[in-house]
C-alpha cells in the first residue's frame, strides 16, 4: 500500500455499527453497481482481481489507463484497466461509484488482486507514467 498523502478519513457514525466505505490507500475496495454498454450491471469488485492490478479511472483519466500499459509491458506485471463514465465502457447510471469513490474523473484508484486498495491519486498526475511507476515498484519492492 502507498500512502496518497491525505489522512485517514475519520467515521462519521460508530465504527462498531456501522461500516464506511471508503477508497483510503488499505481499504476494501468500495461495491458500487456500474453497467456496460449492453446495460448488464456489475460490481466493481467484479471488475478487479483475477490476479492482476487494476486501474479505475474517470473519463478525464485517459492517461492514467495509457500509463498502466506502458508499465504493464515494462514490468511484465498484467494491470487491467477500466474508465467508469458517461459513454465509457462501464457507466455509473446511479451515481454510486461518484459518491464512493473519493476522486475526482481524471483522478485514479489502483487495486491490489485482493480487492484492497494500493493508491489513488485525487486528480491527473503531471507525469502519469512517473507517477504509477514509482507507486507500482514501491508497492512490489523492485
Amino acid at each position: 500500500v502507498a500512502a496518497d498523502g491525505q489522512p485517514e478519513p475519520a467515521f462519521t457514525q460508530d465504527p462498531e455499527l456501522h461500516f464506511e466505505q471508503t477508497t483510503w490507500p488499505g481499504a476494501r475496495l468500495p461495491h458500487a453497481w456500474v453497467f456496460d454498454d449492453g446495460n448488464k450491471k456489475a460490481s466493481t469488485l467484479d471488475l478487479c482481481g483475477r490476479g492482476r492490478f487494476t486501474i479505475l479511472t474517470g473519463i478525464g483519466g485517459k492517461a492514467w489507463v495509457e500509463a498502466a500499459e506502458t508499465l504493464s509491458a515494462e514490468l511484465d506485471l498484467p494491470i487491467s484497466t477500466h474508465v467508469i463514465g458517461p459513454r465509457q465502457t462501464w457507466q455509473d447510471h446511479y451515481g454510486d461509484w461518484a459518491r464512493a469513490r473519493e476522486v475526482a474523473d481524471a483522478g485514479v484508484i489502483l487495486v491490489r488482486p485482493d480487492h484492497h486498495v494500493a493508491w489513488r491519486s485525487e486528480g491527473m498526475a503531471a507525469e502519469p507514467v512517473g507517477a504509477l511507476r514509482r507507486v507500482l515498484k514501491s508497492i512490489l519492492d523492485r
